[in-house]
């Protein structure tokens, strides 16, 4: 079985998933050609000048790489990252077009490739997989009403997509619903959720938790954890404000927070200008020490704005889970991690929002910290039984294989 693999960006610093799901597709016997753009965001000018310098790559015996489109990198205002990837997107298309294949697979992001699916669809099978939903994002982002001539234009796109690629794999059950809203059949979506590499990942203790003493982090404190995208749906301001309410109560639980993205300086001058004592910064790690990084927190912290689990889903839940860690979730109740976590004990969950609530209920877990190891050795299991890599990327070998076998 040939494979075409469409993504915006692949690489194995950033993109771990992706690049797992080549790599695991070639594994399966596919002869898999990645078809992907030169990444540029969130990586050292060392990793992004190796990529620009190996256009071409054999990442493992089946699994071809081939980088194309511009090599500027994506841009920084909307308008003009846009803009970009309607050339990479048009530039995959006429790659694609050309390349041999019995299925292609493409991913949602950037958010024009579902509309090349349409197109591609004529010519092979195409399984869309919805990461996240577009233009919700956007909405979501940018406060643009339904009214507006653009959105109004996307939505009529998002409907065409849904309708013209073969398949459509998503993942979450809230997600899949709000697809088939839109009007996409049932029937045509899958769910497959993300994954964690279990046979990798583990659970580091403090006293050998390099990381930890390289970043200068008192292993001696009750720890929150975030590690991830500092961006704009995770609801800082209410996170922030807990952190406060629980300082004036107890001063030995702290907030370290991993990572970069588009709200990492209003952060770092919110804790700076109200001279906020327990909440720390560090710059974000490379992917090879998940296991330290996703180890650090008595808690580890994962939240999404409400509303938003109907387009979005925190992949990185299921990787705290294969490091054995409890989590803190702050997430919509009626989502599959909220139910995942009450129906498993692998932590605690609440509605984002509440300042008083989360800083009560940080401080209830500091209190029964003595069941936290419990909590965080049921979240190892529960990512061994059911979110481990080889199983949910065969999901996706046996659903490409059935497409091509129809």
């Amino acid at each position: 079985m040939n494979i075409t693999f469409i993504t915006g960006h692949l690489c194995k610093e950033r993109h771990a998933l992706l690049n797992e799901l080549a790599l695991d597709l070639g594994k399966n016997g596919a002869k898999v050609t990645v078809l992907t753009g030169f990444p540029s965001r969130r990586i050292s000018d060392e990793v992004r000048q190796y990529y620009l310098n190996h256009p071409t790559e054999q990442i493992s015996e089946n699994v071809t790489v081939r980088r194309i489109g511009s090599r500027k990198g994506e841009g920084t205002g909307l308008f003009d990252r846009m803009l970009k990837y309607l050339f990479l997107t048009y530039s995959l298309y006429k790659e694609a077009k050309k390349t041999k294949t019995d299925v292609y697979y493409i991913y949602s992001s950037p958010p024009f490739l579902g509309w090349m699916g349409m197109l591609l669809a004529k010519k092979a099978p195409t399984l869309y997989n919805a990461q996240d939903l577009f233009p919700d994002t956007l909405v979501r982002i940018k406060n643009y009403s339904g009214k507006n001539p653009l959105i109004a234009f996307l939505r009529f796109m998002e409907k065409k997509v849904y309708k013209k690629n073969t398949r459509i794999v998503t993942i979450s059950n809230e997600m899949k619903q709000t697809i088939a809203e839109c009007g996409c059949d049932p029937d045509k979506i899958d769910v497959v959720y993300n994954w964690a590499d279990t046979e990798n990942l583990h659970h580091t203790d403090r006293s050998e938790n390099k990381l930890m003493d390289e970043l200068g982090i008192d292993k001696n404190r009750f720890i929150v954890s975030y590690a991830g995208d500092i961006g704009l749906f995770q609801g800082w301001q209410c996170i922030v404000e807990a952190a406060k309410k629980v300082y004036a109560v107890n001063k030995s639980i702290h907030f370290d927070i991993i990572g970069s993205g588009s709200y990492k300086e209003n952060l770092e001058q919110q804790i700076k200008q109200e001279n906020i004592a327990n909440i720390s910064l560090y710059p974000l790690q490379p992917a090879s020490r998940l296991s330290e990084i996703y180890s650090i927190g008595d808690l580890e912290l994962v939240a999404i704005e409400p509303g938003l689990s109907k387009m979005a889903l925190p992949s990185k839940t299921f990787v705290i889970m294969a490091a054995g860690s409890p989590l803190l979730s702050l997430v919509d109740q009626s989502s599959d991690i909220a139910n995942i976590i009450k129906s498993e004990n692998l932590g605690y969950t609440m509605e984002h929002g509440d300042s008083d609530g989360l800083a009560a209920l940080i401080l209830k877990a500091y209190d029964e910290r003595a069941e936290l190891l419990e909590k965080g050795r049921n979240a190892r299991k529960f990512a061994e039984q059911n979110t481990a890599r080889s199983v949910q990327t065969y999901k996706y070998f046996k659903i490409l294989s059935e497409m091509v076998g129809k």
